[in-house]
């Protein structure tokens, strides 16, 4: 899953229990924005935190950070903390290509200059 698709899933899991990430950093004794940055990178107790406020398992919701048996990975491999790109980033590369966005039209638009 696409982990910016998955931490608003999280996110808005949260914010139907009432919850947010603050809230869980201060309910499980988590130092400031450990669970903001667990949605992008492994942290042991911030997956733990988050997973025991969302009653999930963790496997579920980052299956990369874990074995076939349900172990954690240690240590976890590089792909696991590369960052997604930026809001800035995303919006940079969708100008770039104009046609890929999310228009299933926007291929066969007809610009007035292709005449």
């Amino acid at each position: 899953m696409d982990p910016i698709e998955r931490a608003d899933k999280v996110r808005s899991a949260l914010y139907l229990r009432g919850l947010t990430l603050l809230d869980i950093d201060r309910q499980y004794g988590l130092p400031l924005k450990t669970a903001h940055t667990t949605l992008r990178e492994p942290n042991a107790r911030g997956e733990e935190a988050l997973c025991d406020a969302l009653a999930l398992d963790a496997r579920e919701l980052w299956p990369e950070r874990y074995d076939a048996g349900g172990h954690r990975l240690s240590p976890q491999p590089s792909e696991n903390y590369r960052r997604p790109p930026t809001r800035q980033q995303r919006r940079k590369a969708r100008a770039a290509y104009p046609c890929a966005t999310s228009n299933p039209h926007a291929a066969f638009t007809i610009s007035p200059r292709a005449f």
